[in-house]
Order: C-alpha cells, then sequence, then structure tokens
C-alpha cells in the first residue's frame, strides 16, 4: 500500500491497514506457539474481574429395595474461580514509522516477536499453576469427587538425568490418575528439552522391541502410558519473584518458589486448570502528540488458577 512520508500523517485506512496487518500476524503466531492456548478453555470474563466455576460433588448410588421408597442423596456443589486485573502488554516505540511503515519484514519480526514473547508468557503461567494444583489437597465437601494432586519427588540429587527413573517417576504418576479413573490419553506430559534428552535413552520409549513408540534417530517418541510427552523450555527451572501477574490481592499466586522450580515433568489435561480472560490478544499502532512518538503495542489480559487437582501432576528433583 502507498504510504505517507510524513511517519505523523497516517490517514485512517492506512493506520487501520497497518494494525490488521501487524495484529494478524501476531494472532495467528500466537495461535500457532502457544500451547496451552489449544489445550485448555479459556472463558470469557465480561462485567466482572472473576470468573466461577462450580464443581459438582460425587452421585451416591443406592439398591432399590422392593416396596420399600428409595430416599434422595443430596449432591454437594463447590466453587473455583480466578481473578483477572492485570494487563500484559509487549510495546514497541519509534520516534519515525518510515521503516516500519515501508518494509513488510520489520512488520513481521517485530509482531512474530512480540507473540513469540506473550505465547511464552501465557503458557508459563499455566505451567505455574499446574505445579501449583499438583500439590494442593482434595477439594473438602465434594463427597470425594476430586481427588488430591499428584506428585513424586525424586530419590537423591541427579535421578533426573537418570532415565528409567525419571520415567518411573512420570508412569507413576499417570497410574495414579488411571486409578481414579481418569482418562489419561487427554493429559499431556510437559518435560524441558534436557529431561526430553534424558527420556529419549530409555528403552521402553524408543526400542521398538518394547513398544516401537519412538525412533532415537529422529529424537523423537509418541509418548508414556498413552499420555504424549511434549518438550518446552516454559517450565520455569529458577525460582520467580514479582511476576507480572502477581499481586497482593492473588496472594502472589503466580511466583515460583525454589521448591516448585525444581519441577522435572509437569501433566496436565484439559480440566487442570480455570482460565478466563477479559481481554484477548489485541493490537494497536497509534501516535502520543505528548511524546511525540509511535507506539506498537500487542496486548491481553487473562487469569489462570489450578481447578482439578486431580489431573494435575509434577515430578520434582530431589
Amino acid at each position: 500500500m502507498a504510504l505517507p512520508t510524513d511517519s505523523t500523517h497516517l490517514s485512517d485506512q492506512d493506520r487501520t491497514e497497518m494494525i490488521e496487518e501487524y495484529g494478524g500476524v501476531v494472532e495467528s503466531q500466537f495461535a500457532k506457539k502457544s500451547i496451552m492456548r489449544r489445550m485448555v478453555k479459556v472463558k470469557p470474563v465480561r462485567g466482572t474481574d472473576t470468573l466461577i466455576n462450580r464443581r459438582v460433588g460425587r452421585t451416591t448410588l443406592k439398591a432399590l429395595t422392593p416396596g420399600v421408597r428409595p430416599e434422595a442423596s443430596k449432591t454437594d456443589f463447590g466453587r473455583n474461580s480466578v481473578t483477572v486485573d492485570t494487563v500484559v502488554l509487549a510495546r514497541d516505540n519509534r520516534s519515525m514509522l518510515n521503516e516500519f511503515q515501508t518494509d513488510f519484514n520489520a512488520r513481521r519480526e517485530l509482531a512474530m516477536d512480540h507473540s513469540k514473547e506473550l505465547s511464552k508468557f501465557f503458557d508459563q503461567a499455566f505451567i505455574i499453576q499446574a505445579i501449583k494444583g499438583s500439590t494442593l489437597p482434595a477439594p473438602a465437601n465434594l463427597n470425594g469427587a476430586i481427588g488430591a494432586g499428584k506428585n513424586a519427588t525424586l530419590t537423591a540429587v541427579g535421578d533426573e538425568q537418570d532415565p528409567d527413573k525419571l520415567y518411573a517417576a512420570i508412569a507413576g504418576i499417570i497410574t495414579s490418575m488411571q486409578e481414579e479413573d481418569i482418562d489419561t490419553e487427554e493429559c499431556a506430559i510437559f518435560v524441558r528439552p534436557t529431561e526430553y534428552d534424558v527420556l529419549m535413552n530409555n528403552d521402553k520409549l524408543v526400542n521398538g522391541d518394547y513398544s516401537s513408540a519412538g525412533d532415537f534417530a529422529d529424537g523423537m517418541f509418541k509418548g508414556i502410558k498413552g499420555s504424549p510427552v511434549i518438550s518446552t523450555a516454559r517450565i520455569p527451572n529458577a525460582p520467580i519473584t514479582g511476576h507480572l501477574l502477581s499481586n497482593a490481592d492473588n496472594g502472589n499466586a503466580y511466583d515460583v518458589s525454589a521448591a516448585e522450580a525444581k519441577a522435572k515433568a509437569v501433566v496436565l489435561h484439559g480440566k487442570s486448570l480455570l482460565a478466563g480472560e477479559t481481554i484477548p490478544l489485541t493490537s494497536d499502532i497509534f501516535m502520543s502528540r505528548e511524546e511525540k512518538q509511535w507506539f506498537i503495542d500487542s496486548f491481553l489480559a487473562f487469569g489462570v488458577s489450578p481447578n482439578r487437582p486431580d489431573v494435575c501432576g509434577t515430578v520434582f528433583a530431589a
């Protein structure tokens, strides 16, 4: 498109086209790069800052006795919530827009960088809450409908580098879920690239004599006990203080302790987390007359919290 040389006087049509082009790349790349956006349903939060989810207790079964009127049993309900109170922003500022206006690659590269950083932040927030959920007790007053979180701590320092011990710990969590009649084929197992390489050395995963589950030459395998394994560097491996979504109102819920930073594998189900968003991923380009510079923005407002501890699992290093 033809653009004016005076970068402070874009027509409304020019600006709209630039926002659409830049924003389109941000959105498409975010959808492509974000793992959690595809796995966990994110519900809209409108008219309030808090999303509430009702949890249903276990139904009680009875045997019918001829001639005896069966009594009704009350099914208890619980509630869980997540609050959205922070806007997360990726911003670039330029005193002149000429390069950004005329060079498609400049717009695309900036859009891809914004989407990459936002998707990393988005996914890590979800993984942090899954780690926290794995250490929670079973929700009270639900008649055992939802169990406690699943976690295992490896016995000795360095056990996470042993393919058999790491595999056994992950498989143990999956088995614990299966014992509670959870469909673990709907779960996914997340490990950092280092631990993925460790698992590649486990014969049960890559040796065709066992299951034909993977191929060492291709550096891949399908999964563990029916659950796919996904390599990602978005699992925090160091403590986090002052997370952008943490504040006094939520008790710094997104900060990561030293113990939580020892997570080596995280198991997630689509229902593990409760997630909501007030502002979906949005892009904008505008001129600040006070500062005499252009701003190129992408931003969103979301929140996430543990929903069902029984389908959150974590393997921790010793």
